[in-house]
Order: C-alpha cells, then sequence, then structure tokens
C-alpha cells in the first residue's frame, strides 16, 4: 500500500535534515528517506565549526558571510547542549598581518551585530605565547583572538531526527531511492528499497526534494535519466585527530595562510584536538573517502611549523575524510575558493534540489528550499518558525561531559543504567557508557555497529583502534537489544572492521 505525504525528502544530512525540520515544523506531513544512516556522507565528517566562514572575506563576500553570522546565532541558540561558543586565535607573523586581520576581524565584529558571541581582541607576542603555549614563538610577532562556535556533528543531527519526528515527520534510514514515479510529467513519488528488511515500498507526494549533497547530480540523473546534471563540484578535507597534549590550548588556532594559501584549525574537541582541513578537488564523490599520503603529510608539516611540539603518524588517533557539496562555478580551478553558496535547482519534471551550503546554515538552506516551494507552485505562504525553535534535548545546563550531548535525554541513559544495572564505560579510554549503547538502539535508529562507533558516539574519531578492540562488546549489546543471533554479530565485526581501516593513519 502506498502511503501519501505532502513533502518527501531524499538525503539525511545536515540539508536533508534541515529542510525536514522546516517542512514539518510549518505543517506539512513530510517524510525523510536516508540510503544509509544520518550523516553517513559528509556531515559526519566536518571540521566541527560554526563560523560565519571568516576567511570569505578575503573574496569580498560580505552578504555570504553575514548570512552565516546570523545561523551561527541561531545554531548556539537553539542546541546549546551540541553547540558551544569558541575562541579563535590567529598567531600573527608580521606587521602586515596586523594590520589585514585587524581590518578583517573588526568588520567580523561590525557584521555580525547585534548577533555577535563576543569581541575581539589583539595580543602582544608575550600575551599570545600565554594564551598558547605550545605555539612556535620564532612563527609570531603577536596575536588575535575571535570567536565563533564549535559542535558535535552527527550528535547534532540526531538531534535534529528527533526534533523532526516530535514536529510529526517520518525518518527513515536505511532506505533507498531506486526510482521516480512521475504522474503527467511530474515527479509524483519514489520507489524505495529498505535495506534492512530488503523489501520495496511506495511513497507518494505532492512535492520531491533532492538534498544528497555530493551525490546531488546523480538523483538528478535518476531523475531525469536523457540528461547529466554537473550542478555540484566536490571537494575532499582531511583531518587529523590527536591527543589534547600535542597542543592544549582553551582556545581553537586559526593558522591564517599555509604554504599554499588555504587556511588550518586546530580545533580542541571532546578532549582531543582536530586538525584539518585540506582542499583537494574530487572527480567522484565518495561516502567513504581515504586521506590521500600528500594531504596527511601536508596537516603535519603545518602542524610541526606551529608548535613547539614535534608530532609524527605514530601520534595520529584517527584520520577522517569528508567530501564538501560546493555549486560548481565555471571554469573554477581551486575549490578553497568557490563560494559556500546554496543554490536551488529543479529538474523539468519537477525534483527540487538543494545544492551547495555548509552545516553552519543548514537552517536557512531548509528555509529557503520551502520557501521556494511555496513560491513556485502557488501555496499559501506559510511563516517559519525555526530561528526560535529548541532543538531536542535543549537544556542549558547541561549534564558534564560525555554525556552533555544528550540534553535532557541523560535521564533515559541513567534509566537505562538503573535497568542493567551497568554503569560501565565500554573502554576506560572512552566516554562512552554501555548504556548508551542500548538507548542508541532504542531510540536512535542506530542498527548497526557503524552507527554506534562512528556516530551515535565518535569513538572511531577519537581513538580508531581502541573503537576496533570494543566493536565485538558493542555487536553482542545491540545483538541482545535487537534480537539478533551470533552470525549477525559476525557479520557487523568483519563490515565494521572494513569500515574502520579508513580511520587508521596505516
Amino acid at each position: 500500500m502506498t502511503q501519501h505525504f505532502d513533502v518527501i525528502i531524499i538525503g539525511g544530512g545536515a540539508t536533508g535534515l534541515g529542510c525536514a525540520v522546516e517542512a514539518a515544523s510549518r505543517g506539512y506531513k513530510t517524510l525523510l528517506l536516508e540510503a544509509q544512516d544520518y550523516g553517513s556522507g559528509t556531515s559526519s565528517k566536518s571540521t566541527k565549526l560554526v563560523h560565519g566562514g571568516i576567511r570569505y572575506l578575503a573574496n569580498l563576500d560580505f552578504a555570504l558571510v553575514k548570512e552565516g553570522l546570523e545561523e551561527r546565532y541561531y545554531f548556539l541558540q537553539n542546541a546549546p547542549h551540541l553547540a558551544t561558543r569558541q575562541s579563535y586565535l590567529i598567531p600573527l607573523q608580521n606587521l602586515s598581518e596586523k594590520f589585514k586581520y585587524w581590518l578583517g576581524i573588526k568588520l567580523y565584529d561590525f557584521l555580525a551585530g547585534k548577533r555577535t558571541v563576543g569581541f575581539s581582541r589583539f595580543l602582544s607576542k608575550a600575551a599570545t605565547l600565554q594564551e598558547a603555549q605550545d605555539l612556535n614563538a620564532r612563527k609570531i610577532t603577536g596575536g588575535a583572538i575571535y570567536f565563533d562556535g564549535k559542535f558535535d556533528d552527527t550528535r547534532m543531527l540526531i538531534s535534529l531526527v528527533k526534533t523532526f519526528e516530535q514536529l510529526g515527520g517520518t525518518a527513515l534510514n536505511y532506505h533507498q531511492v531506486t526510482e521516480f514515479i512521475e504522474q503527467n510529467g511530474k515527479i509524483s513519488g519514489v520507489q524505495v528499497y529498505d535495506q534492512l528488511k530488503q523489501s520495496n515500498h511506495e511513497f507518494s507526494a505532492k512535492f520531491v526534494i533532492n538534498a544528497t549533497g555530493t551525490f546531488s547530480d546523480n538523483l538528478m540523473d535518476l531523475a531525469e535519466p536523457t540528461k547529466t546534471h554537473h550542478a555540484v563540484a566536490a571537494a575532499q578535507g582531511t583531518h587529523l585527530v590527536f591527543d589534547k597534549a600535542i597542543f592544549d590550548s582553551p582556545h581553537a588556532i586559526l593558522v591564517p595562510e599555509t604554504s599554499d594559501g588555504r587556511v588550518l584549525f586546530i580545533l580542541p574537541w571532546h578532549d582531543k584536538i582536530v586538525v584539518g582541513t585540506t582542499d583537494i578537488k574530487v572527480d567522484t564523490p565518495s561516502l567513504a573517502p581515504q586521506a590521500q599520503p600528500e594531504e596527511i603529510d601536508f596537516i603535519l608539516a603545518t602542524l610541526n611549523a606551529y608548535g613547539t611540539q614535534q608530532v609524527t603518524r605514530k601520534d595520529i588517533r584517527a584520520v577522517f575524510c569528508g567530501q564538501r557539496p560546493l555549486v560548481k562555478p565555471a571554469n573554477a580551478k581551486n575549490t578553497a575558493k568557490i563560494s559556500r553558496k546554496h543554490e536551488i535547482i529543479e529538474t523539468q519534471n519537477g525534483l527540487i534540489t538543494m545544492v551547495g551550503g555548509k552545516w553552519t546554515i543548514y537552517r536557512r538552506m531548509g528555509q529557503d528550499t520551502i520557501n521556494y516551494l511555496e513560491k513556485t507552485r502557488g501555496l499559501t505562504p506559510t511563516k517559519s518558525n525555526t530561528t526560535n525553535l529548541h532543538l531536542f534535548g535543549y537544556t542549558t545546563t547541561p549534564e558534564a561531559y560525555p554525556l552533555s550531548s544528550y540534553g535532557t535525554e541523560v535521564t533515559q541513559i541513567k534509566l537505562i543504567q538503573q535497568e542493567l544495572n551497568n554503569y560501565e564505560l565500554l573502554h576506560p579510554q572512552l566516554p562512552y557508557f554501555k548504556a548508551e549503547v542500548i538507548y542508541q538502539v532504542r531510540h536512535e535508529h542506530a542498527r548497526n555497529i557503524e552507527d554506534v562507533l562512528l556516530r551515535r558516539t565518535r569513538a572511531i574519531y577519537l581513538d580508531a583502534r581502541v573503537a576496533i578492540e570494543i566493536a565485538p562488546l558493542v555487536a553482542q549489546l545491540m545483538a541482545i537489544e535487537l534480537k539478533f543471533d551470533r552470525n549477525w554479530q559476525e557479520q557487523q565485526l568483519a563490515s565494521f572492521k572494513l569500515a574502520a581501516s579508513k580511520f587508521l593513519i596505516d
């Protein structure tokens, strides 16, 4: 039997969830379909920044930066259990840099206006080294501090899924769209394959939205088989994770100009540091891209140039790659200079595709998509209310780390601990409890080991080898909860070992 919806959204990353929450909050009966797990692609492999995009000032793209700064404010306001203000320190090398960044940072403050999250200040060399003692003194003559934010990307996605469901939406992971259904030359639904139950389903809708990021062209090709679409340029970014002792500072460090003209961040995150990102053009999108040796070497060399502690590959706890979906301009050669501007494309048979953007403006992309839908379909306009929509788990007084990301749901974790009479961690080197696995299966759509160790927890990112070590325990806990046998556990472990290998440096 075909289920009917007002809106079907394909893609369970930041863009898709932004559209889904926007549609459901405006009263549309909405279905979200994700072929794998929520955030399996780019949205789980971000640089973890909530930012206006200070580097885009160099392109004089003031409107883009202002938009990012506005959305940064809403992002931090609506999910304080997942996103927090973060200070960023820029080490400055000479008088020319001091003037350039004084101008840029003060403009950044000005563009934020009343939605500021903190005011910048400039430091002497001595004060800079006091704020970041692991900086190489020979590289700097002073520093500047400004404010943006940071967050946990896939925990944010899960909060958006739960928010969407609270608003009456239906979210299905591991449901792959295999075919579009047309009526009178317009898309009216989708054929879907349920990868877990190995069954086919049909869903109809008045409107279908493509929010599949780097795979947007592929879905448009499926919608219009007689055409080949080239709307998205994929750029791969690699990140390395180290123990915090490698570069211990409360500030994130923004290396303003690397040897090839990019920027690099050293970000404190989950009691580790994340260092990245690179920007290289890739021809073919991938859900699980592999870091290239030259990318790893580039990050190590830049970190070693700015830090007092020299690091090697042996110090790397995990490596991860994401591919950003950038709007493809004509004749663009350098992906680092392609704008993160988002655009809407519509096929002749009515598939609405949102392309481009970045995590920080997920809400704005959703708002713009639903506004476009209403305008082009002659619908009665509805008003967006997501600027002040508190996301699932919202609390201004979250539990202490490591349970802070659950917000108000932390009580459910504690109830499961009592139920199991088990208060143990999965591993002494990781900040995750056994009870969290049960909670994630029951309440967060976790269906396999990857869902837990790559996305519901961030275990693989914090220490890939330890995550592999605890995989059998996670499989056992999940199998008991899902009532699966030993054969399922063995299949899961084999699959996870392959996925986890991409996070190992060797």
